[in-house]
């Protein structure tokens, strides 16, 4: 299998760790909605299942996606901006490292442990690089044949804000759940589309190619 092949079968099985992780935690986590509560609820310090849910879950998914990005590297190709954008993307497993290393009080309120506030402030951090990184990503030469596959990844991206921003207002909270995994679909889509877009083929060397 080349690396090409290995990169995708990676990406592949990260995606299906996420959507297994969620449904696992939903199924076993006391009064937890896909809906209504927020990814970071499944190990809110003190509540039902959390350890299993830090480790297995947050901690598990931040090294599938890292091991992913470590090989796809080198036969993804970008440069200048959409290089940056690909560097940005480190912001995928660093969003699921900040859930396993500064867990949420119970509920996600904006203010509380030490724990809850650092958590804020790196999920704002992690949220507008996920957004960035798209959008940067989206204007490697590789899209260039591609206007609608670009077109989605530029709406994506600019998404990742606007959408982040609603989901903590106090009016949303009973749907700020399926906002977020919202952004989780619209992000696989995006990496899945860059995975078919500007991976190099076969044994094909990364060459700067935007």
């Amino acid at each position: 299998m080349d690396r090409s092949q290995s990169a995708r079968v990676l990406l592949g099985a990260s995606i299906l760790y996420v959507i297994a992780f969620y449904f696992i935690g939903a199924s076993v986590k006391p009064g937890y909605s896909q809906v209504s509560n927020f990814v970071s609820e499944y190990n809110a310090t003190g509540t039902a299942w959390a350890s299993a849910l830090t480790y297995a879950g947050f901690a598990g998914t931040s090294a599938m996606f890292a091991w992913f990005l470590v090989v796809a590297a080198p036969i993804t190709q970008v440069s200048g901006v959409s290089r940056l954008g690909y560097w940005l993307l480190w912001s995928i497993p660093f969003s699921y490292f900040v859930g396993a290393v500064a867990p949420c009080d119970a509920g996600c309120p904006f203010e509380g442990s030490t724990s809850q506030d650092l958590h804020n402030d790196f999920s704002v951090l992690a949220y507008f690089g996920m957004g960035l990184g798209i959008a940067l990503v989206s204007l490697a030469a590789g899209f260039r044949m591609f206007k609608l596959r670009r077109t989605f990844l530029l709406l994506t991206g600019f998404a990742f804000p606007l959408v982040f921003s609603l989901m903590i207002q106090p009016d949303v909270a009973p749907w700020r759940g399926l906002l977020q995994r919202s952004l989780d679909a619209a992000m696989a889509v995006s990496l899945v589309l860059m995975a078919i877009t500007i991976f190099a083929k076969g044994q094909q060397s990364s060459r700067d190619v935007a």
